[in-house]
């Protein structure tokens, strides 16, 4: 019986490209992540200058505008409620793995990072960089970045914040066909 009240209880999520009316959405995630999730990692000013300017109208142009740069991905839970986003630039590099604090721990930070994974080799990128808070270390430590040293990351308010240097060589499922 344990395990079918195991089964009922896994949390239902879909990965699609990001459109401009989820903003409304990515924003709020994006705020209430940063500011509940990195509240032990970093003071309130940091965190208000990393998030205390961002507003959805500038996240919905972007998404319009700056589609040729970057691909963003929202996961959706079964009632089609966006609970996290994330974010690749077609310079190789993570610019977001951001998931609402009621769904972390539940795959849905890893099923966005896959997304991005994939994107990036779909643009023939074998390797990934990230620039990550101090609090998401854990999490792509998990999923199989390296880390490369600590640094800091200078926010458009011009305040540095201690961040991490991580990448992942990307595995290309390459199969071969001879193995009969």
């Amino acid at each position: 019986m344990e395990k079918k009240l195991e089964e009922i209880m896994v949390l239902q999520i879909s990965v699609r490209l990001a459109r401009p009316q989820d903003a409304e959405q990515m924003h709020h995630i994006h705020v209430n992540s940063v500011r509940q999730l990195c509240a032990i990692d970093y003071t309130k000013e940091q965190i208000e200058a990393w998030v205390g300017h961002l507003n959805p109208e500038t996240l919905r142009q972007y998404i319009i505008n700056g589609a040729r740069y970057e691909v963003q991905f929202v996961a959706e839970d079964e009632n089609g409620t966006i609970i996290g986003f994330s974010a690749f630039d077609k310079n190789g590099d993570i610019n977001a793995v951001y998931v609402h604090p009621d769904y972390t721990r539940q795959g849905v930070g890893k099923q966005l990072l896959k997304a991005v994974e994939n994107e990036a080799l779909a643009h023939n990128f074998t390797k990934l960089q990230i620039s990550a808070s101090i609090t998401a270390l854990p999490f792509y430590k998990a999923n199989g970045y390296k880390f490369i040293k600590y640094s800091s990351h200078r926010l458009r308010s011009n305040v540095k914040i201690p961040c991490a240097l991580l990448e992942k060589t990307l595995a290309t499922d390459v199969t071969d066909v001879t193995d009969g």
